[in-house]
């Protein structure tokens, strides 16, 4: 018989562990445990190009996205072989990048050293399941966390976690580089003003005013863009790899015998059943205008806004591509009056008036797999959108300091950068949803041709 496991429940038990309050939120009413994919984000870097070490400075100081585990490692970026790669994306840029990315993993053992990452692999080859625990323990039961902590065999009693964990890991790999948006538009400012003389010559009225005001108004938007290329691979992880792994690769501080552990050590320092799966990539430009306020910023600010927003929007095309790859997030209050709810997603996630959404329940099968069901729907409400982009609130404040609004960008709803939620209407399923159950985009559209 299967057991419906309510969220709000686990995050009660992942509350009395990890610090939050009896509804499994923090101070500031968000959810903080639940069940994220991880990712390990890389650079490829330019040293020469312009902007290529302020943009690799950025890329090493933004946070790991807040709907993923931080699953990197101590290697961070790594020197593109092209010695001056075209900016922009392109079929021959994908190969060279793929080639170095390969190159790049099989020198650096990703693969191992990231599931040696999910086993806390010390340097002495002992292994333990923390972080295993850790970050999926709402799933499972106090007596199975116990049994896992004493032993290699406990582990396999909790069930899906390998599948629901290790093989929702992901390395994303990208290549960002410079586009001086502002140069473009001082050959366009330019060009109006010589169009401007020459018109003037010919009907003999002078227009100059005209264009030197059209031409400043160019220039007033200069910014700057980045280009950005990401190359998403997935952690390969089944039953098969568990299986082989505790019969024949696992070590730990109760394993006492030298010879023993030395052939452990050698057969997971040897083995060649950890691998990574390409998934995809997607190419973008993202452009960035900022208030007169902002632009005050150090051009490194700057760059951080450009450079983050452009990795979001990189990981959102992704989720769009690739459903293995689309986060589910939880419910964190609802108002049964109102037949509202609030989820901590927004404008980074894509969200517009038109976007809809599915809420899971949890179902623990009998086997121990975990399957989700629909037990309802949820939309968002115009004007309750919140902007969580990067940067989005100090932007905000600074277009506020000039006494404007931050202007809304194509094809996005606009968004409140000062909410800490997007509010949803509950559009079926009132009955049955509670605060902790997971949401998930039911369908979203793409734009962005798929490689």
């Amino acid at each position: 018989m299967k057991r419906f496991l309510f969220v709000v429940a686990a995050m009660l038990f992942a509350g009395n562990l990890m610090g939050q309050n009896a509804d499994g939120l923090t101070d500031s009413g968000k959810i903080q445990k639940y069940r994220r994919s991880s990712l390990y984000t890389v650079l490829i870097t330019h040293s020469k190009q312009d902007q290529g070490t302020t943009i690799k400075r950025v890329f090493m100081s933004l946070p790991t996205p807040d709907k993923f585990n931080n699953h990197d490692l101590g290697i961070k970026a790594f020197e593109s072989s092209v010695a001056k790669p075209k900016k922009k994306a392109s079929a021959k840029r994908d190969q060279t990048n793929l080639a170095d990315i390969e190159a790049f993993i099989n020198k650096n053992d990703i693969a191992r050293k990231m599931i040696a990452k999910w086993f806390n692999r010390d340097a002495n080859g002992n292994m333990d399941v923390d972080l295993l625990v850790e970050r999926g323990m709402y799933s499972a039961q106090l007596n199975d966390i116990d049994e896992a902590q004493n032993s290699a065999y406990g582990i396999m009693s909790l069930g899906d976690q390998g599948e629901e964990l290790i093989g929702k890991t992901f390395l994303l790999v990208n290549d960002i580089t410079y586009a001086d948006k502002g140069e473009k538009s001082a050959k366009a400012a330019g060009a109006l003003r010589f169009f401007g003389a020459l018109l003037g010559g010919v009907t003999g009225t002078n227009i100059s005013d005209l264009t030197d005001m059209a031409a400043d108004g160019i220039n007033e938007i200069d910014g700057f863009g980045v280009n950005i290329s990401s190359y998403l691979f997935r952690l390969d992880w089944n039953e098969d790899m568990l299986n082989t792994l505790y019969a024949t690769l696992w070590l730990d501080e109760n394993v006492t015998d030298e010879a023993k552990r030395r052939e452990r050590i050698n057969a997971f320092d040897l083995s060649d059943i950890f691998k990574l799966t390409y998934v995809g990539s997607t190419s973008t430009t993202k452009g960035f205008t900022a208030s007169k306020s902002f632009s005050k910023k150090s051009e490194e600010q700057q760059m951080a806004v450009a450079c983050g927003r452009a990795l979001d929007e990189s990981i959102l095309n992704l989720q769009r591509e690739f459903d293995e790859f689309k986060v589910s997030v939880p419910i964190m209050s609802i108002n049964q009056n109102a037949r509202t709810c609030e989820v901590a997603i927004g404008l980074k996630e894509g969200i517009n008036e038109k976007s809809k959404f599915e809420v899971l329940m949890q179902i623990e099968n009998e086997d121990g797999t975990i399957s989700y069901n629909r037990i309802g729907t949820i939309e968002p409400i115009a004007g309750k959108i919140w902007d969580n982009r990067y940067g989005a609130l100090e932007i905000a404040e600074a277009y506020a300091a000039d006494g404007q609004k931050a202007k809304k960008e194509e094809g996005v709803a606009d968004g409140n950068a000062y909410l800490k939620a997007t509010t949803f209407k509950i559009t079926s399923g009132s009955d049955r949803i509670y605060p902790g159950c997971l949401v998930r985009e039911i369908k979203i559209q793409n734009t962005t041709k798929r490689k």
